[in-house]
């Protein structure tokens, strides 16, 4: 039985185990593609935030077009505009003209809101201003990274609350950076770049990447941790990787220095796989598997335990019966062996000692003894299936006392039993099987008979009690231990301290009559004082 329950013990381990890597993998395969989701944006941010100023501000055309002559640059600003959406202008100063000198490349349909030249109609794309307060507002900034011979220059300035950053390229004349030749930048509308830039960028990024898988969900948002584009991510398990970036509109890791007096914000892309509906699906599955193996598992313990108490009591309760049959037949054989006995005195006229009517008591006696445990027999085989064959009517407990004190009469006298009989003023008669109810009592004090001890002393008392009528049957004997008390009433169960001989069937037949009539037997019992067995019936 052990190598049974170990085998169930590790198979439910074995299958526990492969459920939990099952689980553990789906919840690290959702955990991978978000983090290579997260790691893609973070990526396609930087390389599209810093490519005007890698690939269109390093383009020669910006010192070598001239002065006069600034539409020959719109093909470069015009392809700059095309392929990334984020600068609002560009422009370009050159060395030996004044700082209101410097010249704007507008976008024709987004013209900045601090443009105040006229609006020309056309349907090119670019647009040339010259804005001389602007001019100087950005160039002032530059003037002090030229100064310090820096090539590039990143500063912020403001138009009327809107904040705008300048990403400029500074070109030298000589390798020490003292004089500088040109100037070539772009400014970058921040308000436009929150409302617009990101969505659209993710978007895009989104839709030809992770975006196919949809169990995943991302957020953009500032430093102060407001939403700027996407869906609010709260979880903050393993399933949601963060990556930080600047929002600075230029290549870190480039050896060009930016002003060191400048920080850009610290923002921040997360994507999450939590909501995965896919994951859901296979968590729920790897637990309904898990609960449905769990309960296999009790369900096998508990059938195999079952099988097992099964085994032990059907094992117990053949050695019962083989103990009863035993007992059975030793107790039949006492009394048919005496009434044999006696029947070969009386027919050789052996009597020394003895007279006939002694003789005949005996016999008697034993025959009562012997029809007594017949009467127990087939009590047994009739009520422990059916109560159907009672004949019910009113009987007086006197009649029912009568009964009992003539069945034990002989033995009583023999035996030098006091016999009480007390029977208090007003109580009424019972209804049930005379018969039955006579082999109930006759149980009882078949019991007490046996039990007494050196006590000889038996009382039948009787009341009513409301709609009840308690007959107690009352020894001075050996008592029960209360150890023993509950389990009396089943069959073929005797008392550890019981002498040889007896049945077991007699209080088991006991309390069947009484729950058959629709009453109850009890057992009050204390070691060397004695046992009272009270039988509670309805009254008539």
């Amino acid at each position: 039985m052990i190598g049974v329950f170990t085998a169930v013990g590790v198979l439910s381990w074995f299958g526990y185990r492969v459920i939990e890597e099952w689980r553990t993998t789906a919840l690290q395969l959702a955990e991978r593609r978000s983090s290579d989701a997260a790691d893609l944006l973070q990526e396609a941010f930087a390389r599209d935030m810093s490519g005007v100023q890698g690939s269109i501000l390093n383009a020669p055309e910006w010192s070598q077009f001239p002065a006069d002559h600034p539409h020959e640059i719109n093909d470069v600003v015009s392809s700059a505009f095309a392929r990334y959406p984020y600068p609002e202008t560009f422009f370009t100063w050159r060395g030996a003209m004044p700082l209101e000198g410097a010249v704007f490349f507008n976008r024709a349909d987004r013209r900045p809101a601090w443009a105040t030249g006229a609006v020309a109609t056309t349907l090119f794309p670019v647009l040339i201003d010259r804005e001389p307060t602007v001019a100087r507002a950005i160039l002032e900034k530059i003037a002090l990274d030229t100064a310090a011979g820096r090539r590039l220059s990143v500063s912020t300035f403001r138009w009327r609350g809107s904040p705008y950053q300048v990403i400029a390229q500074i070109f030298y004349r000589d390798v020490y950076r003292s004089d500088a030749a040109m100037v070539a930048g772009f400014i970058v509308n921040m308000a436009w770049v929150r409302s617009h830039y990101f969505a659209d960028l993710t978007t895009q990024v989104w839709n030809i990447g992770p975006g196919s898988d949809r169990g995943l969900a991302l957020s953009v948002t500032d430093q102060q941790g407001a939403l700027v584009a996407g869906e609010a991510i709260t979880d903050r398990s393993a399933l949601t990787h963060r990556r930080r970036f600047m929002l600075a509109f230029y290549d870190p890791e480039s050896d060009a220095l930016p002003s060191t007096d400048w920080s850009p914000e610290q923002w921040t892309v997360a994507v999450t796989s939590a909501r995965d509906p896919g994951l859901f699906r296979s968590l729920a599955v790897a637990r309904n598997i898990l609960i449905v193996g769990a309960i296999s598992a009790l369900t096998l313990a508990f059938g195999l335990t079952s099988m097992v108490r099964a085994g032990r009591a059907g094992a117990h309760l053949a050695e019962m019966r083989s103990d009863f049959v035993s007992t059975v037949t030793h107790e039949l054989k006492t009394p048919i062996a005496t009434i044999k006995a006696a029947a070969e005195t009386l027919s050789r006229d052996r009597l020394t000692g003895m007279s006939i009517q002694t003789c005949a008591r005996i016999v008697t006696m034993e025959a009562r003894r012997l029809t007594r445990l017949v009467d127990n027999l087939l009590a047994y085989s009739r009520i422990t299936d059916t109560a159907d064959t009672y004949s019910f009517e009113p009987v007086s407990v006197a009649a029912i006392f009568n009964d009992v004190q003539e069945d034990f009469e002989a033995l009583l006298d023999q035996s030098g039993f006091a016999l009480e009989i007390e029977i208090e003023p007003g109580t009424g008669s019972v209804t049930g099987d005379r018969m039955a109810l006579r082999l109930l009592l006759n149980n009882l004090v078949d019991n007490a008979v046996k039990y007494s001890g050196t006590n000889r002393t038996l009382l039948l008392h009787a009341i009513q009690s409301g709609r009840e009528i308690l007959v107690d049957v009352v020894d001075t004997g050996i008592g029960i231990p209360p150890e023993d008390v509950a389990g009396l009433t089943r069959k073929f169960v005797r008392g550890r301290n019981a002498p040889p001989g007896g049945s077991g069937l007699g209080l088991a037949i006991a309390s069947r009559i009484a729950k058959d009539h629709g009453g109850r037997l009890t057992i009050l019992s204390a070691v060397g004082k004695g046992t009272t067995v009270t039988v509670a019936l309805p009254a008539a």
